[in-house]
């Protein structure tokens, strides 16, 4: 059986494949496999807890239920799950739920912007703001 110390000859592939460049999760020698909460799970068995979380991308954990069931739920429905900036349904009900439970309820008369994974669309919108 593989250990910590005795990584596997998966991990060696990865060792074999990947760049030298990455360097903390060479501190990991281990494929992690599954996941749910804060716990990880090897391929050869381990319990792992997940400081780490997805660099706080993770606030609920791996595989929380709740979210995995709505998930299921909306895929099962042929639901748009990329539309950049189109209007969609899931978005008009974010849009509409977020300002009535945290807008409204505070007084704030915000608008919505939704920008793209780059930054880009950030950064133009904060200078045309500040242009005013």
């Amino acid at each position: 059986m593989d250990n910590i110390f005795n990584p596997s000859r998966k991990m060696q592939r990865v060792e074999a494949l990947e760049s030298n460049v990455r360097t903390y999760s060479r501190s990991f020698p281990a494929i992690f496999s599954r996941a749910r909460g804060s716990i990880l799970l090897t391929e050869d068995g381990r319990k792992v807890i997940d400081f780490f979380s997805g660099a706080g991308a993770l606030n609920y954990g791996h595989n929380n239920h709740q979210i995995r069931q709505a998930l299921t739920e909306y895929l099962a429905t042929d639901s748009l799950v990329h539309g950049l900036d189109i209007a969609t349904p899931a978005r008009l009900d974010f849009m509409q739920t977020f300002s009535s439970v945290i807008l409204q309820e505070r007084g704030l008369k915000y608008r919505f912007q939704f920008t793209g994974p780059t930054g880009a669309n950030a950064i133009e919108a904060a200078l045309k703001l500040a242009a005013k």
